[in-house]
């Protein structure tokens, strides 16, 4: 992927206001913050609360991103629960300028291994444009097994996995497969156990790129990548509320307010 080198790829926060809107100057703001130290940005997956943004905020987000991206390719977050829904927005993603889309798996665990596939399968049949896997179970609810997520790396669109499954041994094994696609590892705790992959997919970005991009490049102590994520309360499951809370305190969001609480 020439469009995209190895290093550290944030995910952004989204910056709301109290009455819903996205703030096009807060993403301003926040993307030149990091911008030098990054390789791509992703607007609306997790750490934007991607599973909470309605079609107006998510396509303000995107748009926001895209418009502001200076140079960077933007890797459009599309969390919903139905393949259907996750085409109409990966499709309106592309039409916004969004340089490739993350999709996860749909959302429920009855969802089976096969009809994982061929959700993969519908959406790169259905877009124009390079397709990365989140490959997650914090809001889906489900896992691509290795055999599976083998598969589904072998589609002729995928060009990614973004590997936030929690499984440092199953990522190890994925490498040593020497996939057809990039694995970007995307849990802090998880980068020192798993060498070898294109590159990280942190939170912490929003706050402490030139750390995250020093630790790729093998320049940084472990211990404080470690050190920054307790300060910042990464490991809490409202992780991205603390991550806009630091971001107000330092003058670069207007509001740290969450999407709910929008």
């Amino acid at each position: 992927m020439e469009w995209l080198r190895p290093g550290v790829i944030v995910p952004l926060v989204t910056p709301v206001t109290t009455g819903g809107l996205v703030p096009e100057v807060d993403l301003d703001r926040l993307i030149g913050r990091v911008a030098d130290d990054v390789v791509a940005l992703i607007p609306g997956l997790s750490t934007g609360e991607g599973w909470a943004l309605d079609d107006q905020q998510w396509v303000a987000a995107v748009a926001h991103t895209v418009a502001h991206a200076r140079g960077l390719p933007v890797l459009a977050g599309v969390q919903r629960p139905g393949t259907a829904e996750i085409v109409a927005r990966a499709a309106r993603a592309v039409a916004l300028g969004a340089t490739a889309v993350v999709v996860p798996t749909p959302s429920g665990p009855e969802i089976t291994q096969d009809e994982m596939y061929d959700h993969y399968v519908a959406v790169t049949s259905a877009i124009p444009a390079p397709v990365i896997v989140y490959h997650e179970s914090m809001v889906s609810g489900n896992l691509l097994d290795p055999a599976t997520l083998a598969r589904v790396s072998a589609l002729d669109q995928v060009v990614a996995v973004k590997d936030s499954a929690g499984d440092p041994e199953a990522t190890r094994a994925l490498l040593a497969t020497s996939p057809p696609v990039g694995v970007w590892q995307g849990h802090e705790h998880l980068v020192e156990h798993t060498p070898g992959v294109d590159g990280y997919v942190l939170a912490l970005a929003n706050l402490e790129p030139r750390l995250c991009a020093r630790h790729f490049a093998g320049h940084a102590d472990p211990a404080e990548l470690d050190a920054a994520c307790a300060r910042y309360r990464l490991t809490e499951p409202d992780w991205y509320r603390h991550v806009k809370a630091h971001l107000c305190r330092q003058g670069v969001l207007s509001s740290a307010a969450t999407v709910e609480e929008s």
